[in-house]
């Protein structure tokens, strides 16, 4: 299932990733989720819920608002 929602949470993902110059390993280790699970999550391919993006955001130091506000503001690539 590819939406563009869920593309551009992915994108929002995978650029805060890159820049704490994290692995989809070290993610999913992070997480106690598979790495197959984040990939698919940045792809836009798994459905995101919310108690997870909570975690992607408390991992990588951001909050829920900024990801709400580059989903907004930021076309899918």
């Amino acid at each position: 299932m590819y939406n563009d929602y869920y593309i551009r949470v992915g994108q929002f993902f995978k650029n805060k990733r890159l820049s704490f110059n994290m692995t989809y390993e070290n993610v999913g280790e992070a997480l106690n989720k598979s790495k197959g699970w984040y990939y698919d999550v940045e792809r836009g391919k798994n459905k995101i819920y919310l108690k997870d993006a909570k975690l992607l955001c408390d991992l990588f130091k951001c909050t829920l608002s900024e990801l709400q506000e580059y989903v907004d503001t930021h076309p899918t690539k």
